[in-house]
């Protein structure tokens, strides 16, 4: 009995410490996109139900990392990071299931983008050129295909 804990409990600290260090390894190294800290976080954490909340604390540090500076709204970003970690905590509890949590994630995803570009459109055009590919790869992610069941690929999360 012991010994079973003990492996689960390293096997908990090992994927804490791969995390750690892909983050650590994505915020050193400036050529780690977005899609390639969104899939550490898959990797570290492929359980979307026990481990939602680590998880979720990843994917929100990566977009952090790599969208948030880039985005002229980042408070936008930031409403949804917030609903993820939310969710996140619902998920791991057991109150809201992964398919409702996809489809909440989805449609908020969508209203955000939506309101960027209105806003982006009410702003005078200086410095407005073409955006960062981490900012194109935020607004093509989670649209209404991730509402459904899945929410383990590149552009789901």
């Amino acid at each position: 009995m012991r010994a079973g804990v003990a492996v689960i409990l390293l096997s908990l600290l090992a994927g804490c410490g791969g995390a750690r260090q892909a983050l650590q390894d994505a915020s050193d190294d400036a050529s780690v996109g977005l899609p390639d800290a969104l899939a550490d976080c898959r990797n570290a954490f492929p359980d979307q139900i026990t481990q939602a909340v680590r998880r979720a604390d990843c994917i929100v540090k990566a977009t952090e990392l790599s969208v948030r500076p880039s985005l002229k709204f980042p408070e936008l970003l930031d409403r949804e990071n917030a609903l993820r970690k939310t969710l996140a905590a619902q998920v791991e509890a057991g109150k809201v299931s992964l398919l409702e949590r996809n489809d909440q994630i989805a449609k908020a995803h969508m209203a955000i983008v939506a309101e960027e570009a209105e806003r982006l459109k009410a702003t005078p055009s200086e410095g407005q050129g073409s955006s960062p590919a981490p900012v194109v790869q935020w607004r093509a992610s989670n649209t209404n295909a991730c509402a459904g069941l899945g929410g383990n690929s590149p552009t789901c999360y």
